[in-house]
């Protein structure tokens, strides 16, 4: 560190006060914004903080050339729509010229720090990420990421979602991901349906309509107290809707795992034995008897998402003898039972 920035450091800390090394301008926002970007703290910023040291080391790495920016564009909205199992560096250049003209830090410091379309550069990174703000802890959160992948690198994928603390980002984010699952999820099943014979064709329609039906009412069974509560409702359906693609996919690769036969009187035992339980617990809110327990979850709740998984069942073993005949249909039947009986032990008491 230079001796100006610590003396800049030892006078804002005698003075109560923030440092900012630069301050820089975001299009459409005509109040300049700190680097690093503390605008969004609401509290003063100790500037001898480690993560605020990363952030001043980095403050002039310079970006590689940008592409040619698009006239306006919503960087987000077009990182929803990219399947990262089949994406091309071409759609990354068009991702990140996006982002640079909408001045997305945050899209800007995942693609640099996956190397998605450029090459991985943490520098740069963690450059955008102090550039992009939000609350402290999800700023710090996030320097701190950075700085483990570059002691110890991963595979997995650095999303600025992975560190969010508020209730604010965390129901962003969930936004986020559902709108990404549903693109993604849409296109993959476009792209199977077109290969598909006739009658597959109108059994795999007749699966997603009730996947995504089921899915629908996933967020119906949880409960909404807390701050995250919107977070965990969305994060219920896309899960959902994940789950759905991801076993056709695993089927399609022949690359799947099911319970035995043998298992599936004893899976219905235990998820009508689970059901009767939660229809049979009395509310703790006079006001709402329909409720289970002291959640806002209610018995027709989990009645008509019990409804729609029975069809979304019966739809996959119809779906699997026409597309997977080696399937045992007992089988498919015993694991998505197991799976769905794990679901209602999440609701009321004794989970």
């Amino acid at each position: 560190m230079t001796v100006l920035k610590s003396q800049a450091r030892v006078l804002a800390c005698m003075a109560g006060l923030s440092v900012a090394a630069v301050a820089y301008a975001v299009p459409g926002d005509p109040a300049p914004k700190p680097y690093p970007n503390t605008a969004s703290f609401g509290r003063d910023v100790d500037p001898g903080t480690p993560w605020f040291d990363e952030c001043l080391r980095v403050e002039k790495v310079a970006p590689p050339p940008m592409p040619a920016l698009p006239a306006s564009c919503k960087a987000y909205d077009y990182y929803d729509n990219v399947d990262l199992a089949t994406v091309s560096n071409a759609t990354w250049g068009g991702v990140r010229a996006c982002a640079a003209a909408a001045n997305d830090n945050d899209v800007l410091a995942m693609l640099h720090a996956n190397g998605q379309g450029v090459p991985r550069n943490l520098d740069l990174a963690t450059h955008y990420a102090c550039r992009a703000g939000g609350a402290y802890m999800e700023v710090q959160s996030r320097i701190e990421h950075l700085q483990e992948l570059r002691k110890s690198p991963s595979r997995k994928l650095y999303d600025q979602c992975d560190d969010a603390t508020s209730g604010y980002m965390m129901s962003y984010c969930a936004g986020f991901a559902e709108r990404r699952s549903s693109n993604v999820s849409r296109d993959w099943f476009g792209r199977l349906r077109r290969d598909l014979p006739k009658q597959q064709r109108e059994a795999f329609d007749q699966l997603v309509a009730t996947g995504l039906a089921f899915a629908g009412a996933r967020p119906d069974e949880m409960d909404n107290h807390g701050s995250i509560a919107g977070a965990r409702a969305t994060g219920a359906e896309t899960s959902e809707r994940e789950r759905l693609r991801e076993h056709v996919r695993a089927f399609e690769q022949g690359n799947f795992k099911l319970a035995s036969p043998q298992q599936l009187p004893i899976a219905d035992a235990d998820l009508n034995r689970r059901y009767r339980a939660l229809m049979a617990t009395p509310s703790s809110d006079r006001a709402h008897p329909d409720n289970i327990a002291g959640e806002t979850v209610t018995k027709a709740d989990v009645r008509m998402a019990q409804r729609l998984w029975l069809k979304y069942r019966d739809a996959w073993v119809r779906f699997a003898a026409l597309r997977y005949p080696a399937v045992s249909a007992d089988a498919l039947k015993a694991s998505l039972t197991q799976w769905r009986t794990q679901q209602l032990n999440e609701i009321g008491p004794g989970r």
